[in-house]
């Protein structure tokens, strides 16, 4: 008798357990949350928000719901944990926990990260420093400095090793026509250098059995017709997924570029000194950008992946807060006089993606 009640015991342990740390769908996310600060109040690369703008952000996160998120443009362990519950972990890349506060408090850089829920139990932790290549700008007096690394986790699911990594390639480099602008040749150099490293690093982990998820901010149109960098992961992997397909999560975002022009020419009279125009930035140009790249053997055919829809929550909240810069600092116009003028979008001027994992 006591032997058959303490096996049952054993057993619903068992069960428990195993539900617990293996949900039927694993929830993963991403989130480039644009410059997010320790604290309400204090700026992160002049960005800086009330307290109803974090508590919006931990909204949508708890809305999104997610048992992995990979998190993008974090000042520190403190600004993840501003927007994150007690419930989740966080790990940070290599540079962060190396910097001069062990990535504890904002150093006015911005970080990579991954969080995820106590619930899933302890897993691996995955750091690929290599991604932080060292980054030379066409600006002679700048002097090389490392882009984001990579940082993940491996889990044992259901019997098979999976490898989420979270990322944030270098900007400015979003399709095939960058690759020839005089502007953007330092930026598509970093960005290829990074995506060699990233297929270096699928391959070694497709060899070893897994299946590879990287999540996360690839500043580059993957779905765009015949990309360059697309290809370059599809010749390395034919059933390698970009994931979502579908983008309509600023489908309903007022741009108010009327206000921002008026802004720019009332804050910047420099631009139309210099013979040109203000272009206010959209986020709906981040749109095709975010990305989890997949590459294994799993039963993806069904595979659930979306955008939350930002478009209707997010606003702009400060109108012209700068401009593209030439290296002198003057007016950098595009070929038609215009001048790309930058406003300060809350939460955040990319989406939520999240995708569901059988």
């Amino acid at each position: 008798m006591f032997r058959s009640v303490w096996f049952g015991l054993l057993s619903a342990v068992a069960v428990f357990c195993s539900t617990d740390a293996y949900p039927a769908d694993l929830k993963i996310a991403s989130w480039n949350i644009g410059n997010l600060a320790g604290k309400p109040g204090i700026p992160l690369r002049g960005h800086a928000r009330d307290e109803a703008e974090y508590q919006h952000i931990r909204d949508i996160v708890a809305k999104v719901a997610p048992d992995v998120i990979g998190l993008q443009e974090m000042g520190s362990i403190e600004s993840a944990r501003a927007v994150l519950s007690d419930e989740y972990e966080i790990v940070f890349e290599t540079r962060c926990l190396e910097n001069a506060t062990q990535c504890k408090e904002d150093v006015g850089d911005i970080f990579t990260a991954i969080a995820y829920k106590k619930s899933l139990g302890t897993p691996n932790e995955v750091q690929v420093p290599e991604l932080a290549v060292m980054h030379t700008s066409e600006c002679a007096g700048d002097a090389p400095r490392p882009v984001r690394g990579g940082v993940g986790l491996e889990f044992d699911r259901n019997g098979k090793k999976v490898v989420i990594l979270s990322v944030h390639l270098k900007a400015s480099c979003k399709n095939n026509s960058a690759e020839t602008s005089a502007d953007q040749k330092d930026d598509c150099a970093t960005l290829m250098k990074q995506v060699d490293v990233l297929l270096d690093w699928i391959k070694k982990e497709r060899q070893g059995g897994k299946t590879v998820i990287v999540a996360g901010d690839f500043n580059r149109q993957l779905i765009d017709h015949n990309d360059n960098v697309a290809a370059k992961f599809k010749a390395a992997d034919g059933g390698i997924r970009f994931e979502p397909t579908q983008r309509e999560c600023w489908a309903s975002f007022p741009n108010r570029g009327s206000a921002i022009i008026s802004a720019a020419n009332a804050k910047f009279p420099e631009i139309a000194a210099a013979g040109g125009r203000p272009l206010p930035y959209s986020p709906k140009s981040n749109s095709k950008i975010d990305y989890f790249v997949i590459s294994g053997d799993g039963p993806f055919a069904s595979l659930a992946s979306e955008q939350y829809p930002m478009g209707a929550e997010a606003k702009t909240t400060d109108f012209a807060t700068d401009y593209l810069k030439t290296c002198t600092g003057t007016p950098n116009k595009f070929e038609d006089g215009s001048v790309l003028t930058f406003s300060e979008v809350e939460p955040s001027d990319h989406c939520p993606i999240s995708m569901s994992l059988p």
